[in-house]
C-alpha cells in the first residue's frame, strides 16, 4: 500500500592536484561528488571527493548499462584521482557512477573518434531532510523535464514531475511516512541523483 506523501511547494568538483586544482560546488547530503577533468585527446581523469570517508564504488557504464569499468574495492579515502585511457572505446554515450550509501552521483560523456566529451552538467540537486520536512533545490541548467521519485524497500511510493524550470524549489511533507529507509531519486533524460536517508 502506497503510503500518501503531501506536496507543500514548487518553485562538482573534487581537490585534484595535476598542476591546477579544482573545487566541487557542495552537493547534498554525503552522497560523494564526481567530477571529469580532460587530461588529452584519449584521456580524462575521473575524480571523487569522499569527503564523508565512508566506502563507495565507482563504475562506468555503456548506453545499455553494461558495466565497463569497476572499481575493485571500495574508494574509503576522502580524494580519489585515476587516469583512464578511453582509445579503445567505442563510439557511443557512456556514465560513471559513484556511490555510498548516503546516495550516488552520476556523469554523463560522449566518446567521438579520439574526442571525449563531458555532457553537460545538467543536474545540481540540494536536498535535506528535517523536521519531516524533505526539501529540495535544483539548478536544471539543461531546462530538461526533472522528475522526482521516493522508494522505499517494497519499491516507489510517491513520484511527480517538477517540470522545466531552470531553478526549481520543492517541500513534501513526509511526516505520515512510516519508520524506515527510504531513497530520494531526482533525474532528467540523461542524469539521475540520488539521496538516502532514514525515519
Amino acid at each position: 500500500m502506497k503510503t500518501k506523501v503531501f506536496y507543500l511547494a514548487t518553485k562538482i568538483t573534487v581537490a585534484v592536484v595535476l598542476v591546477a586544482a579544482l573545487a566541487f560546488e557542495a552537493l547534498a547530503g554525503e552522497a560523494p561528488k564526481l567530477k571529469l577533468v580532460s587530461h588529452s585527446p584519449e584521456r580524462v581523469i575521473i575524480a571523487v571527493d569522499n569527503a564523508t570517508d565512508k566506502a563507495a564504488m565507482l563504475t562506468i557504464e555503456n548506453s545499455v548499462g553494461d558495466v565497463i569499468y569497476y572499481k575493485e574495492g571500495n574508494i574509503d579515502v576522502k580524494s580519489y584521482s585515476k587516469v583512464f585511457n578511453f582509445k579503445n572505446l567505442t563510439n557511443g554515450d557512456y556514465k560513471v557512477v559513484v556511490k555510498n550509501n548516503e546516495g550516488e552521483h552520476s556523469l554523463n560523456f560522449t566518446v567521438k573518434g579520439d574526442e571525449i566529451k563531458e555532457n553537460a552538467v545538467e543536474l545540481n540537486p540540494f536536498i535535506e531532510v528535517k523536521n519531516d520536512v524533505l526539501k529540495l533545490s535544483v539548478l536544471n541548467q539543461s531546462q530538461k523535464t526533472v522528475n522526482l521519485s521516493l522508494t522505499n524497500e517494497e519499491g516507489e511510493i510517491f513520484s511527480r514531475n517538477l517540470g522545466k524550470d531552470f531553478s526549481i524549489n520543492a517541500g513534501f511533507n513526509i511526516s505520515g511516512l512510516e519508520k524506515g529507509n527510504y531513497i530520494v531519486y531526482v533525474s532528467n533524460a540523461n542524469n539521475t541523483y540520488s539521496y538516502n536517508f532514514q525515519k
